[in-house]
């Protein structure tokens, strides 16, 4: 049930985090720090979980108050328009969404760790894809359906879209709070924390340099060049994804409405989609469907190039979500099964440093480039998209090979 009305919380904070950004009154530049720098600094503290898990000998206590704190960082989040309701504080505005973004995102990766490590606990091998496909799923309906209600709350509002957003945050914390409540009757299963394996984060770099049949043998090697993968692949995407909604709002000028049914297309289709990646990853690897992915991925952008209607679009985001529905679902099978659990919540950790540190680099080149390039079919942010495909391409091309699929 936790599961439930979190997706439902994800529904409101994965896609109109940004448009509320937008509303505030933030810069593009400021949009992509929004995007990507909250996440940074997430996993930076994130590598302290395992640690301190280790501390308390309980997963199940430190995702209990650590999720409570998640609940109650939206309260900053919602009350940025009523704190900062002046003409002369209005700059402050996205400032204090980034501080209060920061706090959000923080304390809701700070969990992930443990509950991944969880969850591997409770569900067998050979049973993780068809579950978390199903799992996902029917998260999905509901991230979908409550996005889908959000943007029409705030296509009602219209020009009073600060209204809708308060009220669509609070549904949310509701929902957060719902899922705390769930979670604290979960139970610590199986095995103790304190059997976690120690090694530092330079350590696990180091181990990207690992030759194929060593990575085979130690696990932990191979996991890093799977990590150097994801890594690069997040750092081309998010060139220009961060901006996506910049581009829909400001620069085409789409309608909330409108603008929810781009994001909510492509999330349908990748929930409704990823039952059959599960069920594929499980017959064939994860790695090799993973790649799969990556590739439909990277050529996702040149669809862009040919037109802007919504009825395209709608199409363009079907075949996207397809794509990154699997993508999403491999990356986290490939974690759960390619390192042993004694060192499972400390790879996730420095997984999540690495994406994080991409994802922040990637952002921050198009937050730059943004303002500096010319045209490209009427807009600059196409240019943007371009050079996001090409950087895809690179990586998929030259690095999607180095890891191997392997299972403990």
């Amino acid at each position: 049930m936790d599961g439930l009305f979190n997706a439902m919380m994800m529904g409101v904070s994965e896609n109109y985090l940004i448009p509320y950004g937008i509303a505030l009154g933030a810069t593009a530049s400021q949009i992509a720090t929004l995007a990507s720098a909250p996440m940074l600094v997430a996993s930076i503290l994130q590598v302290r979980s395992a640690s301190l898990t280790q501390s308390i000998g309980s997963r199940t206590k430190l995702i209990n108050v650590v999720v409570l704190f998640h609940v109650l960082t939206w309260l900053p989040i919602i009350l940025i328009p009523f704190v900062l309701p002046h003409e002369k504080l209005l700059t402050l505005r996205p400032w204090a969404l980034l501080l209060a973004a920061t706090l959000f995102v923080s304390f809701g990766a700070f969990a992930v760790p443990a509950w991944q490590s969880l969850m591997s606990d409770y569900i067998p091998v050979k049973k993780r894809g068809k579950y978390f496909g199903w799992r996902n799923r029917l998260q999905g309906v509901l991230m979908v359906s409550t996005s889908v209600a959000a943007g029409l709350i705030l296509h009602f509002f219209g020009k009073n879209a600060l209204q809708g957003f308060t009220m669509i945050f609070i549904f949310a914390m509701l929902c957060r709070l719902l899922s705390w409540i769930c979670l604290t009757r979960m139970r610590e299963p199986f095995r103790h924390t304190s059997h976690d394996i120690y090694f530092s984060f330079l350590d696990f770099i180091k181990q990207i340099r690992t030759s194929p049949a060593l990575a085979r043998e130690r696990g932990t090697g191979n996991f890093a060049k799977f990590v150097l993968f994801v890594s690069l692949m997040s750092f081309s995407v998010n060139i220009s994804s961060p901006l996506l909604a910049v581009f829909l709002l400001r620069d085409i000028e789409f309608s909330y409405a409108a603008y929810m049914v781009v994001v909510t297309t492509a999330s349908l289709s990748g929930f409704l989609c990823q039952g059959l990646w599960g069920k594929y990853g499980d017959a064939h690897g994860n790695l090799r469907a993973l790649k799969i992915a990556g590739w439909g991925i990277a050529l996702i952008p040149v669809l862009w190039m040919f037109s802007h209607k919504l009825i395209y679009l709608f199409f363009v985001q079907l075949i996207a979500g397809a794509f990154w529905g699997g993508f999403n679902l491999l990356v986290t099978n490939f974690i759960l099964e390619a390192v042993s659990p004694e060192k499972r919540i400390r790879c996730t950790a420095y997984f999540n440093v690495m994406n994080s540190v991409s994802v922040f680099l990637g952002a921050l080149c198009g937050g730059l480039l943004i303002h500096r390039l010319p045209e490209f079919l009427g807009y600059s942010f196409l240019l943007l998209f371009l050079i996001s495909c090409v950087a895809r391409v690179l990586v998929m091309s030259v690095i999607a090979n180095k890891a191997r699929e392997i299972r403990v």
